[in-house]
């Protein structure tokens, strides 16, 4: 199948961002690590699965009102951030788990809305959406998610390979993880097996742009620290080691998921509830107990 009309515009100029810059910590709530920062998004309201635009002056992130979840954005002009607005192809639909293409002002994210031709809010589905240099352009389904399960949560490699969850047929169980490769004939899709994939939901991934590792949500393993809890894979030949415990530093008894790691490989960006709400915090990936591959902790992206 071949890529959607918006996704190879992309090869002209697109929208150029002006320098690169993170928000600067200015908070610590609860019981969070004095290593784990909330970001200053992170207020009354629930916020999860960030995201930064290649230049790195939009962050783009899920908010949730009720059940209906809202993709926001918050753009820097100048040495400022600007205040945190709904982008505007998000508001009528559920919209979750927002995540940049590696190089390109294109997002992939999740969404009920209905599919072209439909009305009615549907299962989960991927999506993608492009900025075309002055405005975002409409929403497309990648039509490899269409099926009659969920597939939701994903990420993008630098090689086009999508991660995602679904709970479609042909897993381990519940919800798993799979990836969808562009070929000749168009986009295969694979489950990826245990030990990444279990009888447990697996219900998020993030991949690094040169899918040295993976970082995927786990709800209710024993050996975790309760609710869904972040655990990174690395890349073994072809196929994937042990998945290992992000730790205390990271997990809590809530809820943890929506990984995003910076593009100089140092900071892992995710969402917690271990506050009594859902926040967006964010540490240096030294600063976990983890031993990976020789580099892991550098960019991937040429």
């Amino acid at each position: 199948m071949s890529l959607p009309p918006h996704i190879r515009a992309l090869l002209i100029p697109l929208f150029v961002f002006a320098a690169a810059c993170t928000p600067d910590d200015n908070q610590e709530r609860g019981d969070v690590s004095v290593t784990t920062s909330i970001l200053p998004m992170s207020g009354p309201a629930d916020e999860r699965w960030y995201s930064e635009s290649p230049e790195g002056n939009l962050i783009v992130y899920g908010q949730s009102e009720g059940d209906q979840g809202i993709l926001m954005a918050m753009e820097k002009r100048g040495s400022e951030w600007g205040s945190a607005v709904p982008l505007p192809f998000s508001g009528a639909w559920d919209d979750r788990a927002p995540r940049y293409y590696p190089a390109l002002n294109v997002l992939l994210f999740s969404s009920n809305r209905p599919l072209p031709g439909e009305n009615e809010a549907g299962d989960f589905n991927l999506w993608v959406v492009a900025h075309d240099g002055e405005a975002w352009m409409d929403p497309e389904p990648f039509m490899i998610s269409v099926t009659e399960a969920d597939e939701s949560n994903g990420a993008v490699s630098g090689s086009g390979t999508v991660y995602f969850a679904s709970n479609r047929d042909g897993g381990e169980g519940q919800e798993d993880i799979y990836r969808a490769r562009l070929g000749s004939m168009g986009y295969e899709v694979e489950a990826i097996g245990a030990p990444v994939s279990t009888s447990l939901p697996e219900t998020d991934v993030w991949v690094d742009p040169g899918e040295r590792y993976l970082i995927i949500s786990r709800t209710d393993e024993t050996s975790g620290l309760g609710g869904s809890d972040l655990w990174i894979v690395f890349a073994e030949g072809t196929g994937w080691s042990a998945p290992i415990l992000l730790g205390p530093e990271v997990n809590s008894a809530g809820d943890e998921y929506g990984a995003w790691v910076s593009r100089d490989g140092a900071t892992l960006y995710f969402t917690t509830h271990r506050a009594g709400q859902t926040d967006i915090a964010r540490i240096a990936l030294a600063d976990l107990p983890i031993e990976g591959p020789e580099g892991w902790i550098s960019t991937s992206i040429e």
